[in-house]
């Protein structure tokens, strides 16, 4: 709210700028919001400071019944608001739904390969994708959340190959994505002794895609269908639910058309051996395989077809995949190859790129059996968060317990996870990941019960937006308050939930240093309904927070 006034000033008076460019200061001294001049005075020609003096004698105060005081300081125009009129409007404003966006837009995450359990690096993806889908869902946009199982590829030729020779027609014990891990583990370990192993798996690959062998086929949809089941266990137990799911076994014919349109626009050539790669060097890309040699085709070959089938069936404005940073110059191959294919809507495809979670003692790998799996990480969690909430509600019934118990296990791997800036390596410890304290989903959720209690207790009162004179802790909050809506926009447009993190956090501290300082219940009539409506207030954005990021507001803990 404050950066957009500070914005609608500097427009007035001829001055372009952005939200990104505003900035908070850390001194009061510095006033509330702070536009640096530097790069305005480098377009210029001039002096930063001479330039900060120039604006700030340009703004006419009495226009801006929010501000009270503009002044130049150092290199800065620095603006100072009239907080108790700050108040009125926000907690007017902040009741109001936000949209800011209309556009259709599919996000496309998770994607684990349907040859084993998901693990904790698969986390980060479903969690990023989730939370993204779910802030420009609240900003307006019709967010259509998709999972793409690669389940025609040489991996899972080779958990095929393992099930058909070691498998004996046996059917999944327990959970069947887990079930089925055991298979793929030994395909790579015999496969290090015993290279035709290789060889076979290559075979049946061919049988499925080229061949259409009817007993291959069924097998192979029959251990992708299992292991699926499993996944779908998995994103029920952690709240994530999907519009829609593509098979890449549905993409790959029509991915070789185009793969023959590209070859005949000259975006790609046959070498002698028969093998179909990219034509990209002139453009600063290396090339890559389309089509193998025995005429299989790649992930990439079904991609493009999903990508041009994602923009015609669903008339999308934009799509975004949400894909670890391994894979940069994959999708800069597949972008740039829709765009000389003359796909219109080839800019309007985005990577969000991130980096890998790792173990202690370094890379996972499913293939050597060597990883944490998501199933594994859930159940600890469960545990400790039912310990937990037992302790602090001995009497509550069981089916509470374990209620509240999930919603904090869940909330507390999802906040872990997604408070690390997408571009920062996540080192996996047990304890931090499971911690219940400190910088933590279960610390917010904790200040979003503590306003749902209050409110409770107060039974009558009415919403009262202003007041003659703020405390301290008052106006600390309201200005907290006011930054919601530009920490969305900044999150939705650098793809960046971890802005939504670190404010909730700051907003819960905040929340709880006002409530230690400023009675809310206990005053006069009028301090009382004001501050119950910054209470409300308080709840409503941390609500909405909790619930952008994928967990779920608790009532009671």
């Amino acid at each position: 709210m404050l950066k957009e006034e500070v914005l609608r000033i500097l427009t007035d008076i001829g001055i372009k700028s952005s939200l990104e460019i505003l900035e908070i200061p850390t001194k009061e001294e510095f006033g509330d919001i702070s536009f640096p001049c530097f790069s305005l005075a480098k377009e210029m020609r001039k002096n930063p400071a001479e330039v900060a003096t120039e604006i700030s004698r340009k703004i006419q105060v009495s226009k801006y019944p929010l501000i009270f005081k503009v002044e130049s300081r150092d290199s800065y125009v620095n603006f100072f608001f009239y907080w108790e009129k700050v108040a009125e409007r926000l907690l007017k404003q902040i009741f109001e739904p936000l949209r800011l966006k209309r556009e259709r837009v599919m996000i496309e995450f998770s994607q684990p390969n349907p040859v084993h359990p998901m693990h904790i690096g698969h986390a980060r993806s479903t969690f990023l994708g989730d939370a993204l889908a779910n802030l420009l869902s609240y900003l307006g946009c019709k967010a259509l959340r998709a999972n793409y199982m690669n389940d025609v590829g040489l991996q899972v030729a080779k958990l095929v190959t393992a099930y058909s020779l070691w498998g004996r027609r046996k059917r999944p014990k327990g959970k069947p994505d887990l079930w089925l891990w055991q298979y793929y583990v030994k395909f790579h370990e015999r496969a290090k002794d015993n290279p035709l192993l290789e060889e076979k798996a290559h075979e049946t690959l061919r049988k499925f895609e080229l061949e259409k062998d009817e007993k291959t086929i069924k097998t192979w949809k029959k251990i992708v269908r299992w292991c699926v089941k499993g996944f779908e266990e998995t994103y029920k137990n952690i709240g994530i639910k999907f519009n829609v799911w593509f098979y890449e076994t549905n993409f790959r014919g029509r991915g070789k058309e185009i793969v023959n349109k590209a070859l005949l626009k000259g975006v790609a050539i046959k070498s002698p051996e028969g093998t179909i790669i990219t034509n990209l060097k002139q453009y600063g890309l290396p090339d890559t395989v389309l089509i193998r040699s025995d005429g299989t085709g790649l992930y990439i070959t079904s991609d493009l077809a999903l990508t041009v089938h994602k923009f015609e069936r669903y008339k999308l404005d934009s799509a975004v995949w949400v894909v670890m940073s391994h894979q940069d110059l994959y999708f800069k191959q597949l972008f740039k190859i829709l765009e000389l294919l003359e796909y219109e809507w080839s800019k309007r495809c985005y990577h969000f790129s991130y980096e890998a979670v790792k173990l202690p003692g370094g890379k996972m790998s499913s293939r050597e059996g060597k990883g944490i799996m998501l199933d594994e990480v859930l159940k600890e969690l469960m545990r400790l968060a039912y310990n937990e909430v037992n302790k602090r509600n001995p009497k509550t019934t069981r089916r509470k317990k374990m209620k509240i118990a999930k919603a904090v296990a869940v909330g507390a791997l999802k906040y872990a996870i997604l408070k690390i800036e997408p571009q920062n390596t996540i080192t996996f410890d047990w304890k931090q990941m499971l911690s219940l304290e400190g910088n933590t989903a279960p610390y917010i959720q904790y200040a979003h019960t503590r306003c749902s209690g209050i409110l409770r207790k107060a039974k009558n009162w009415k919403k009262v937006f202003r007041v003659q004179k703020l405390e301290e802790e008052e106006k600390k909050l309201i200005k907290q308050l006011s930054q919601f809506h530009s920490v969305l926009a900044q999150a939705a447009k650098e793809m960046k939930p971890h802005y939504l993190c670190n404010y909730m956090y700051e907003l819960a501290t905040v929340f709880n240093h006002f409530y230690e300082k400023c009675p809310v219940l206990k005053c006069d009539e009028t301090t009382r309904n004001f501050r119950l409506t910054l209470v409300e207030a308080t709840r409503n954005v941390l609500k909405d927070c909790l619930k952008i990021i994928g967990v779920k507001p608790l009532e009671k803990m």
